[in-house]
C-alpha cells in the first residue's frame, strides 16, 4: 500500500460529516436537522476533477454541498488568465440564489475528484426559522462568513506582500479544515498545486514556489504529497495578520 493511499484513507470521513460539522460550527442542530443532513448527503454523486459546477451568468436553481474534495470559485479572462476568488472545502455550500441575484457572478470548478449532494431542501428549510432554527441560523452565518472571507481576500491581494499572502491563505485553510475535523498543527489535506495558489494570490508560480520554500526553511510549515502541517500556527497567523471572522462564530 502506497504512502499516498494511506494518507488519503486517513483523511476519509463519513459522507455527511463535513457538512454537519461545518453547519454545526455556527449553531446547535437538532436531532431532526441532523437526520435531514444525513439523508440529504446519502444521495450524493461523484464528480471528476476539472468539472464546471456552474458558469458565470448561469441561473442558480440547484444549491449543492461539497461533501468531499476541493473546488473553487473563479473568473477566467479573455486571454485565459484565471482569478480564483475562494476555495470550496468539504462542507461548503454553493450554487444558491442570493437576495440580490439569481444568476452566478462567478464560475465554479472542481479542483480534485469530489462528491457533491443537492441541498435544495436545506436551503428551503433555512427560510423557516421557527421550524428549523438551527439550520436557519447556520445557513445565514455560513453565507455571512463567506462574504467575510472575500473581504479578507481583497486585503490579501491589495495590501499584503507575497510572503504575507501565502501565509494568510495557509492559515485560513488550516482553520477551515480544523472546523471540519482536521486538527491545526497536524497533517491535513492540501491538494492545491502551486499554480492554483498563484491564480488565487495574484502571484507567479515561481514566486509561490519561492515563498513556500522560505516558509519551510523557517520551520513554519511542512508539506508532503497533497498534505500540509502548520508547525507554528500562532507565528504564521502573526505574520499574516490573520483575523478569523468573529461575527460568524457560534455562541
Amino acid at each position: 500500500m502506497t504512502a499516498d493511499l494511506v494518507r488519503s484513507r486517513k483523511f476519509d470521513r463519513k459522507p455527511y460529516e463535513a457538512l454537519w460539522r461545518h453547519l454545526a460550527s455556527f449553531a446547535p442542530l437538532s436531532d431532526q436537522e441532523m437526520s435531514i443532513i444525513r439523508q440529504t448527503s446519502a444521495a450524493a454523486s461523484d464528480v471528476a476533477a476539472g468539472v464546471e459546477l456552474y458558469v458565470e451568468g448561469q441561473a442558480l436553481s440547484k444549491p449543492a454541498a461539497l461533501l468531499s474534495g476541493w473546488a473553487c470559485r473563479l473568473r477566467v479572462l479573455a486571454d485565459g488568465r484565471r482569478q480564483i476568488f475562494d476555495f470550496l472545502l468539504p462542507g461548503d455550500t454553493f450554487g444558491h440564489c442570493t437576495a440580490l441575484s439569481t444568476v452566478a457572478s462567478t464560475s465554479a470548478l472542481t479542483l480534485t475528484p469530489a462528491r457533491i449532494a443537492s441541498v435544495g431542501c436545506l436551503f428551503e428549510m433555512s427560510g423557516e426559522p421557527k421550524r428549523f432554527p438551527g439550520l436557519a441560523r447556520a445557513w445565514a452565518a455560513a453565507q455571512a462568513r463567506q462574504d467575510a472571507f472575500l473581504l479578507n481576500h481583497v486585503v490579501r491581494l491589495g495590501r499584503q506582500t507575497a510572503y504575507e499572502r501565502v501565509a494568510h491563505l495557509l492559515v485560513e485553510l488550516s482553520h477551515r479544515l480544523d472546523e471540519i475535523g482536521f486538527e491545526v498543527g497536524a497533517f491535513v489535506p492540501m491538494p492545491l498545486t502551486q499554480e492554483m495558489m498563484a491564480d488565487a494570490l495574484g502571484l507567479s508560480v515561481v514566486h509561490v514556489n519561492r515563498t513556500l520554500k522560505q516558509l519551510r526553511r523557517e520551520r513554519l510549515i511542512e508539506m508532503r504529497a497533497a498534505s500540509m502541517r502548520v508547525i507554528k500556527p500562532e507565528a504564521l497567523a502573526a505574520i499574516a495578520d490573520f483575523r478569523w471572522p468573529q461575527a460568524a462564530r457560534s455562541s
